[in-house]
């Protein structure tokens, strides 16, 4: 089964995860497809894999070298748009034309830039209906391109092989029952990102906050002096924040608030915010911010009741890489010897491998070539995949 070929079969499972099941995984179709992966891993030689009891898969390629290098990819896809795509778009040597989906969607250069630097490669395209799944399945299967061929070639190995396959990632909870000790290894990498020509030690430290808005509801007959309206309290509430510190003008390292989601009616409104900044001291004066709102609202609104829970989520990997240099080091030796450029760049949002990294495993990220994540326009580079299994050896084979 080649690259593609495995590609397809596993972006055709659905295997969404779910922010409002208590489960681990969250959804069973992870648990599903972890059992297609272990078999899929011992088919290839890799008799020691297996899934535990939360759904994570573990293996290992013991050549008895000194150290142990692992990698780590999810199996879990957002469930910001359905998964589980069948009919999928293929074009070889791609030369900047237009492209049209099987939802009469279209791609261009004018309106997704990425594509100009993805010419000549061979690209996969979603119908426009379903997510690809290239978030992470794109790294699975850039792993088992790797098993496969150093299973063939233990003699090249210089380091010990784990990888790891987790869940839910997309909910931030992929390293909640990862276990550093099942993996064995001394440095890890996530095969998590986007180009592959871009590499990420630095992501955002990332908080989630919940503001629960209690009004009073009479008759709006009657209602003069009486009545307080949560949704109008809700509305205010965010008008006090700043009107550009928001996602859609916001980037490279300018953190922000972002309102999730609002619901309620007039006896109560809850609004869900996330809150990201890669400097830990904004991100405290970003939460200082939602705090000053809470109390201007109280002011304005003495009958009305106001919560506000603030949760952190993950920190920022960067400081940590600072004094810890050997990933780093071994992806920069592997992208010389592979003849590849190569950048680091601030990830806008977390891996699996941030909360890793602070668990004791050094754990930067590693792009994959997917595109568009999380939505109708995903593209994969299979050429990109392909390079990424070659830039990965050679990492392996480095004395």
């Amino acid at each position: 089964m080649n690259i593609l070929e495995r590609f397809k079969k596993y972006i055709a499972i659905d295997t969404m995860s779910d922010d409002n099941s208590n489960s681990i995984p969250s959804t069973n179709t992870q648990l599903e497809f972890g059992k297609i992966l272990v078999n899929d891993l011992k088919e290839i030689g890799l008799d020691n894999a297996y899934q535990d009891e939360y759904g994570y898969i573990y293996g290992k390629i013991d050549v008895q070298k000194e150290k142990t290098i692992g990698l780590i990819a999810h199996m879990d896809t957002s469930s910001a748009f359905k998964g589980g795509v069948k009919n999928t778009l293929l074009i070889k040597n791609y030369e900047g034309q237009e492209v049209t989906l099987e939802s009469n969607d279209k791609l261009n250069i004018e309106g997704f830039p990425v594509l100009h630097d993805v010419i000549g490669d061979d690209l996969l395209f979603t119908d426009g209906k379903h997510l690809l799944g290239g978030d992470d399945k794109a790294g699975i299967v850039i792993i088992f391109e790797i098993l496969q061929y150093f299973l063939k070639h233990k003699e090249e190995l210089n380091y010990n092989l784990a990888i790891c396959f987790t869940v839910d990632e997309e909910i931030g909870r992929g390293p909640l029952k990862f276990e550093t000790k099942k993996m064995g290894a001394d440095v890890a990498f996530t095969l998590d990102g986007e180009s592959i020509y871009e590499a990420n030690i630095e992501n955002f430290n990332a908080s989630k906050a919940e503001v629960i808005i209690e009004g009073i509801n009479v008759h709006p007959g009657s209602a003069k002096d009486l009545m307080v309206n949560s949704i109008l309290c809700a509305m205010e509430f965010n008008n006090l924040l700043p009107k550009d510190m928001i996602p859609e003008k916001t980037s490279d390292h300018e953190g922000f608030i972002h309102l999730e989601e609002i619901k309620g009616d007039v006896n109560k409104t809850t609004l869900s915010y996330i809150i990201r900044d890669h400097d830990e001291k904004l991100l405290e004066m970003k939460k200082e911010m939602l705090i000053k709102a809470k109390d201007e609202i109280l002011k304005r609104h003495p009958k009305a009741k106001i919560s506000l829970s603030i949760v952190d989520e993950y920190k920022n990997m960067f400081n940590y890489f600072l004094s810890h240099r050997e990933a780093i080091d071994l992806i920069n030796k592997a992208y010389l010897i592979s003849n590849k450029k190569l950048s680091y760049t601030p990830i806008r949002g977390g891996t699996d491998g941030a909360t890793i990294t602070y668990m004791g495993l050094p754990c930067p990220n590693l792009g994959v070539g997917d595109f568009n994540p999380h939505g109708k326009y995903e593209f994969v580079s299979i050429t990109q995949m392909g390079e990424m299994v070659n830039i990965v050896k050679n990492l392996l084979k480095l004395k």
